[in-house]
């Protein structure tokens, strides 16, 4: 039995001197008081959704400086700088902090989580699927989803209506026509399995996130969690993988090879690297999966947030009504009209701004270096608080205001870069970022010339809550009215 005390310290001594270096990084900093050996684990563990994001802004306030949190022998990190962010985001020793790596189940290691070579090679061979030119040629078939939406928006006869889930299937059905070629129809699907399967799988991953005991794969893989998702991901993938298969054909029995790709989906089955060496289909699945629900989920949230602000603020939404009048007949269907309206433009960002659609991102060091002018070890996460930068009134005056003309030539000097990074930064900013604003300006104008926006009387205020993506707690609701 004496054995045991003097095991238990030579363990102590062994961690500690394993440890120093993220202990004294993490001594060194602020943050608040944390317990011996669990950290700040209880606090985080018991954030709720809504509040998440709040108390990490809250504490960048409060210590009003880079500051720590310990999650048992854990080291976090909150950036508080637009500089030291830039820094960050362009650092190529840096990976994605691994809480996003449980994102894999359903979106497989595409460009989102994935790192060093492969993302390299991928990055590069995506990168001609988001060429202007051909995103442009992508607009009417947009506008065809879009017009099916305002049908559907039409028969509600300005009932006040949850705006989510009719964005959600009009930009899914074209994401995937125009990224895979393929027509889901789910804006005509009452309940469609692929979207409740998305929703499902989206919760329960989420789950998981906030959850450090299911950190482990092999624990969560014994979980009834597990089960459950698994279950979702089963209906995902068939269909993704159907829609594959089928296009994988129609290219091999082609008697000609054709002449370019013409969407994501194309390219993915079309490339070659190595020698002539083709993607295999998981690849092609993975990088598919990572376009399709990251962007639907990301511009659907977008697209809610906007609507919302087009129906509390009457006056933005006939400034910008004014401006799209003065479009041609076929304006609203113009990529290249609607990128010259300014008040459009401004409208957009100051949407991502005020409702920062990802709150958070995270970094890994991987080995030592330099941010900020301090030293980060190996094994620290730095988490970029993209929520709190676009919020800090340093960089914005009267932040939490919603004010589409701080983004117009005379509403003042432009903020500093790396505050506003709706879509990340630095070499692995989001590839489909002017897809994902085609889609947003396609949208909007057809939305504000068609209806009058109205906000349900009684919608409280929004109750913010992080999840996958922003969102508001109780629902957005909107009447469209017919003009």
């Amino acid at each position: 039995m004496a054995l045991w005390p003097l095991l238990l310290l030579t363990l102590g001594l062994w961690v500690l001197v394993r440890k120093w270096a993220l202990l004294r990084l993490g001594t060194s900093l602020p943050g608040p008081w944390a317990f011996p050996l669990l950290g700040n684990a209880q606090m985080v563990g018991k954030l709720k959704p809504e509040f998440i994001f709040l108390v990490f802004t809250e504490m960048r306030d409060r210590f009003g400086a880079t500051y720590r949190l310990w999650l048992g022998p854990q080291l976090w990190v909150f950036l508080h700088s637009a500089e030291e962010t830039r820094q960050a985001l362009h650092d190529p020793t840096l990976r994605k902090a691994e809480t996003f790596l449980q994102l894999e189940p359903l979106i497989g290691n595409g460009l989102l989580i994935s790192h060093g070579a492969h993302w390299t090679r991928q990055r590069r061979l995506l990168t001609p699927a988001f060429q202007p030119q051909l995103l442009r040629s992508f607009a009417p078939d947009i506008a065809g989803h879009v017009e099916r939406l305002v049908t559907r928006l039409a028969a509600t006869k300005g009932a006040f209506l949850e705006v989510t889930d009719p964005l959600f299937a009009c930009l899914l059905d074209a994401i995937v026509d125009t990224s895979m070629g393929a027509n889901l129809n789910t804006q005509s699907t009452d309940h469609s399995p692929i979207i409740n399967a998305f929703h499902l799988s989206s919760k329960l991953l989420f789950k998981r996130m906030i959850n450090p005991l299911l950190a482990s794969d092999w624990i969560f893989h014994r979980t009834k969690l597990w089960r459950d998702l698994d279950e979702q991901l089963q209906v995902i993938h068939t269909q993704m993988e159907s829609v594959i298969g089928q296009r994988a054909k129609e290219l091999e029995e082609m008697e000609e090879a054709p002449g370019g790709a013409h969407n994501l989906l194309d390219t993915l089955l079309l490339a070659r690297f190595e020698g002539q060496k083709k993607l295999s289909r998981k690849e092609i699945r993975d990088e598919v999966n990572t376009f399709v629900f990251a962007g639907v989920d990301t511009t659907t949230a977008s697209m809610s947030f906007v609507l919302y602000a087009l129906a509390k603020y009457p006056e933005t939404q006939s400034r910008l009504r004014k401006e799209l009048q003065e479009l041609p007949l076929d304006g609203l269907s113009d990529p290249d009209s609607l990128s010259e309206l300014p008040y459009l433009e401004a409208l957009i960002k100051e949407v991502l701004r005020l409702y920062t659609i990802v709150p958070t991102t995270g970094r890994q060091t991987t080995r030592s270096t330099e941010i900020g002018g301090r030293t980060y070890c190996a094994g620290v996460t730095l988490w970029i608080n993209m929520y709190g930068l676009a919020h800090d009134k340093l960089y914005y005056p009267d932040p939490y205001a919603f004010k589409p003309e701080r983004w117009l030539e005379d509403g003042g000097s432009a903020p500093p870069a790396f505050s506003y990074i709706p879509f990340s930064g630095g070499p692995h900013v989001c590839i489909g970022r002017r897809y994902s604003l085609l889609l947003m300006k396609l949208l909007t104008a057809r939305l504000v010339m068609e209806f009058d926006l109205e906000l349900r009387p009684e919608q409280a205020p929004l109750k913010l809550q992080a999840q996958m993506v922003l969102k508001a707690q109780e629902g957005i609701h909107v009447s469209f009215l017919k003009r």
